[in-house]
């Protein structure tokens, strides 16, 4: 809860176009010129008041710490896993299973997987991530031996090729052995909660990305409920960033992905993209997945997953600009090319901005 007020209080920048702030959030290319500060009440009602940076300062109680918050938001993050944070990434999407909403059964056979992983690092990922156990709503869990033998060989495989790997996966046995195939990255969608999963992480040494989600697989869609979802997500990422830097792992190795579709409705799912730079008030890197998710087929005309790419692009390019570090999606080359596009309009508008300054 910052900055420092005398209730409960969190704070979204308000994402301008470029050139509309001199200092961009995270050092990267989102910026923005003013702020909704959200404050809670005793009766656990929710204000939200846009006010302007000095604003947020003077009406603080402790301007100092206020004023140190609003510098952390600014400052670049760390480099993750050996990627400068100031640039977005794209995160490959490799499921080893049968079952996934999105891919079923494509990338089930290892040279399949390593094939397709080797496709996204060529079109322009600078991660692939490989998960071996479906996380989709209603899914049933399935053993250790079965996750590991989908996941390693195309690890191994990909590691050999210098491909930059995350391991998906919410189970410590599985972190450990994919992390010693070649996996550099973890990315546990239930935020290392599960027995072994920190001690894994730790002794892993590599960075982690931690998601939010409420509920498991099997019962996540039915009926979740929230006060106000961003910031409730919020405060559950900020709790477990602190338990994580307790057990030994440093901040400058944690990442964050609000869990877009993971314990959510379509409402949740649209406040989290609309709130999406709230987020970077926790001062660590920034991930957002919502590829191929149902929430676009809800908010079209019920299209099945393989037919979601515009709607999967349009959510990238929000986050974007939003300053998403890094953006999760199975259709790499695709989005490649909506951002390269998405980051020409964005340097346009800056230059025409800085000629009318010159100008005036």
């Amino acid at each position: 809860m910052v900055p420092p007020f005398a209730v409960p209080t969190w704070v979204r920048p308000v994402i301008g176009a470029a050139g509309d702030a001199t200092v961009p959030i995270a050092a990267g290319w989102a910026t923005a010129h003013h702020f909704d500060v959200v404050t809670r009440n005793s009766d656990d009602h929710y204000q939200i008041t846009r006010m302007s940076e000095d604003a947020v300062i003077e009406q603080a109680d402790d301007r100092n710490k206020a004023a140190a918050w609003l510098d952390q938001l600014y400052a670049a993050r760390a480099e993750f896993a050996g990627l400068d944070m100031s640039k977005p990434h794209l995160m490959g999407v490799i499921n080893t299973t049968p079952d996934s909403f999105s891919d079923g059964g494509a990338h089930l056979a290892p040279a399949k997987a390593m094939a397709s992983g080797m496709a996204m690092w060529q079109a322009g990922a600078s991660i692939i991530d490989v998960g071996g156990e479906s996380t989709r709503p209603g899914a049933a869990p399935i053993t250790r031996n079965q996750e590991l033998a989908r996941v390693l060989p195309p690890i191994t495989g990909l590691a050999q090729q210098n491909v930059r790997i995350s391991i998906d996966t919410r189970h410590g046995d599985v972190m450990t052995r994919a992390c010693a195939a070649g996996a550099g990255i973890i990315n546990d969608v239930e935020a290392l909660r599960r027995d072994g999963a920190v001690e894994a992480a730790v002794a892993s040494n590599v960075p982690v990305i931690i998601m939010h989600m409420q509920g498991q697989p099997e019962t996540m869609q039915q009926a979740p409920e929230y006060g106000f979802a961003p910031i409730e997500i919020y405060q559950f990422l900020e709790e477990r960033i602190q338990a994580l830097m307790a057990a030994g792992i440093a901040k400058s190795h944690i990442a964050i992905d609000p869990g877009f579709g993971f314990g959510k409705t379509v409402a949740h799912n649209l406040q989290i993209v609309n709130w999406l730079a709230m987020f970077h008030g926790l001062g660590v890197p920034l991930l957002f997945g919502a590829s191929r998710k149902s929430t676009i087929a809800i908010l079209s005309q019920g299209e099945p997953a393989d037919q979601r790419l515009p709607g999967s692009l349009v959510l990238a390019m929000v986050a974007y600009r939003q300053g998403a570090q890094m953006l999760r999606v199975h259709d790499v080359a695709e989005t490649a090319q909506a951002l390269a596009v998405e980051q020409a309009l964005a340097s346009d508008q800056a230059i025409a901005g800085e000629q009318a300054k010159e100008q005036n």
